[in-house]
């Protein structure tokens, strides 16, 4: 039995495909309709809400561009990369537009759902006009659909649902921690050619990345982290007045990521912001690592292009610290996207400069530091292969034009200058001005470079130190792996400017590592993740360089067998490297645990229902006053309350300088377990409240206005 590939929907014919965009359009418009007669059907709205924002309008615009004979990864991602943008450059328009025309709230549901319909019902008559006559569906065998190997691998994210659902409500971590072993089993089944075919190493890829995404984010029933709480308040903002306020001095408020994407999402799937960050972002988040596996399998083969990509989702910013940050998720999908069109010879240069320019306009509007770095890398590697092109005498041909730089160039900058009152643009100007003084002040300072200090500084256990050796033996091969590729000792032919950006990442990763200030205010970690989109595949090349020369040095001969077995013992090297990185070890040996999933840190950004009540009340009833908290408590007040109404002391304990009526906001660690955080020199440690100076010289003065046995605040 065979069934049109769903993922080709763009391939089928025009009846056909139309007759399934007005069935989803009308499901849309039915379950809205439904809610407004009161007649809820639980998760159905946003379901079809999800598949209506995610896939019709991208799905349409490729049928319209006549983007045919595409794989299934590319419809996939140029789907969801198109669909995100329409909705983010939609929402900019209406927020703009429809006010001069006397519409004071247009982001609602009314204005949303009339404007999309809309716009899907001119692109699917103009894709009509243009692309009525081609017909050549793909098909899949039913057959392939119930394959042992791919019903594995799908029940395979309940594991993280079910899990975070025990960790969070029963405090147990016994599927969390079935789920790490599983993924590590499923790298070694690949490596070593067992269970699972070539054909279905992409889904191998998502299914790691959705998986390891959840384990973090559906931890606790409130979103956690730092920025995020930032970007919550904002996207909330916007929800509540309908209209999005440029004008806010914050430069999360400049990223349409946020501002519009979530809102849209939330407006129409009837789903609370949160938890649009904690099931669609990562959700979309996932497709990166697939998007980077088809751009390293175009250039070098489905294992290499495998482990790399296991590589990069292993790490923890991955799944971790990008849990935290909702924007840049969204904008590593474009870069993603970006790479993709970069290496793709096949596609037309006409197609392919129109896709080039949404998505690289989209990333600039969903997170200003990787717009910079991209822009860094787009200006340095152009320059590179003009230089080498006169060098050798030849016509300047590759997917990079110079019309292209300066249209990027033109728009980030000027979309930085003139949204949210320039934070953005003044930020990186002052970044810039900081890296540049301490490039010759505290060159090669580990006290100064994040990235430096993280490599010299001892750990807190053997165990912990063995995890920072993991992490080195990763970074040389990845050095070794570029070394081979200059030295041109690789058989692998990467495309021209595959290899130029290489170089370029290749030099941001020096500099975070060396250059003060640089790695401290761009973030050592995340550098390192975004410089991965290009370096991982080294890991892999530098890893089998490595082994070949020991080898030789053993005076044994290298064979196709030598590398089967190279990739092998990398994969052994990857399974250690994602059970440092989760947690996992540490949570078996109990050696001071890192992982917020697996070891339910208290003392961490997860905030617990008690907490989250009493902010809540706390910013319905504040009038104007300002709110002192400790600085998780601050994360939490800032995403309910305006962030300039809220300070922090880190060192609650200790500090004096608090004014009389203001707030005082208490967490569950002082309030149930009677800690708090002071400083001694330069350590820091936790001692028992009453014995504070704040107690004794602050709190006691005050009066306790709010308390629920897991919270109070006092003023």
């Amino acid at each position: 039995m065979q069934l049109n590939n769903p993922l080709q929907m763009n391939d089928w014919g025009i009846k056909k495909f139309l007759t399934v965009v007005t069935a989803v359009q009308l499901a849309m418009w039915g379950v809205i309709g439904l809610d407004a007669m009161g007649l809820k059907i639980p998760i159905l709205r946003e379901f079809v809400g999800f598949i209506y924002l995610t896939f019709i309008p991208g799905i349409i615009l490729l049928r319209f561009l006549k983007l045919h004979k595409l794989s299934n990864i590319e419809t996939l991602l140029y789907t969801v990369g198109l669909s995100i943008a329409t909705l983010m450059f939609t929402g900019l328009f209406m927020n703009t537009v429809y006010p001069v025309f006397g519409i004071d709230r247009p982001i609602s549901l009314t204005f949303l759902i009339i404007t999309i319909s809309i716009i899907v019902l001119l692109l699917c008559i103009m894709s009509y006009v243009r692309d009525k006559d081609f017909s050549d569906p793909s098909f899949v065998d039913s057959g392939d659909i119930l394959f042992p190997p791919a019903l594995f691998l799908c029940l395979i994210p309940f594991l993280a649902v079910f899990g975070t659902y025990l960790a969070n409500f029963y405090h147990n971590n016994i599927l969390l921690m079935f789920l790490i072993v599983i993924l590590a089993v499923m790298v070694l089944l690949i490596a070593f050619d067992k269970f699972i075919p070539k054909n279905l190493y992409p889904l191998a890829v998502f299914i790691i990345a959705i998986s390891l995404l959840y384990h973090t984010s559906l931890i606790s029933m409130y979103i956690w982290g730092t920025d995020i709480q930032f970007e919550h308040y904002l996207c909330n903002l916007v929800k509540i007045n309908s209209i999005w306020d440029s004008t806010i001095h914050h430069n999360c408020n400049a990223m349409l990521s946020l501002v519009m994407l979530s809102p849209i999402y939330s407006i129409i799937c009837d789903t609370p912001i949160h938890w649009v960050f904690k099931i669609i972002y990562p959700f979309l988040f996932s497709l990166v690592p697939l998007g980077l596996y088809r751009v390293f399998q175009k250039q070098t083969d489905d294992k290499v292009a495998f482990l790399s990509c296991f590589f990069f989702v292993s790490l923890f910013v991955t799944y971790a610290e990008l849990t935290q940050i909702a924007r840049q998720q969204i904008s590593e999908i474009f870069f993603a996207l970006l790479m993709l069109l970069m290496v793709d010879k096949n596609m037309n240069n006409m197609k392919r400069t129109i896709l080039f320019i949404p998505f690289a306009f989209s990333l600039a509007v969903s997170h200003y530091g990787l717009s910079y770095v991209f822009m860094f890398s787009l200006i340095v590697a152009w320059t590179m292969l003009y230089l080498n092109a006169q060098y050798k005498h030849e016509k300047m041909e590759n997917n990079i034009t110079s019309t292209f730089v300066l249209l990027y160039i033109t728009f980030a900058l000027t979309w930085y200058m003139y949204v949210s009152s320039s934070s953005v643009f003044e930020s990186i100007i002052c970044i810039g001005e900081h890296i540049a003084n301490s490039i010759f002040t505290d060159f090669l300072n580990p006290e100064a470079s994040q990235g430096l200090y993280l490599a010299v500084t001892k750990t807190v256990s053997p165990l912990h130190e063995f995890t920072k050796v993991v992490h080195i033996v990763t970074q040389f091969f990845i050095i070794f792996g570029i070394i081979a590729l200059l030295l041109k000792r690789i058989e692998i032919k990467f495309e021209k400017e595959y290899v130029a950006f290489s170089m370029v990442n290749f030099i941001i990763y020096i500099a975070n590592i060396l250059i003060p200030y640089f790695s401290d205010q761009l973030k050592a970690s995340r550098m390192y993740q975004i410089t991965l989109f290009f370096l991982s595949p080294f890991f892999v090349i530098g890893g089998i360089m490595f082994f070949k020369m020991l080898t030789r040095v053993a005076g044994v001969s290298w064979t196709n067998e030598s590398v089967k077995s190279s990739l092998k013992m990398l994969s052994v090297i990857l399974v250690i490297f994602l059970l440092c990185n989760t947690g996992f070890i540490y949570e078996v040996a109990k050696d001071n645990p890192t992982s917020i999933a697996l070891s339910n840190l208290e003392d961490a950004y997860v905030f617990n229902e008690q907490e989250v009540i009493s902010a809540k009340w706390l910013s319905d009833v504040k009038s104007g006053s300002r709110v002192h908290s400790d600085r998780f408590g601050w994360l939490l007040l800032c995403g309910m309350v305006y962030f300039d109404e809220v300070r922090y002391h880190d060192y609650l304990g200790d500090t004096k300088k608090i004014p009389e009526h203001t707030y005082i906001y208490l967490r569950s660690i002082t309030v149930k377990r009677d800690r708090i955080k002071v400083k001694e020199e330069s350590n820091t440690c936790y001692i028992s409240l009453q014995n504070s100076t704040f107690f004794n010289e602050v709190l006691i003065h005050r009066n306790k206005i709010y308390a629920n046995g897991g919270s109070e605040i006092y003023r």
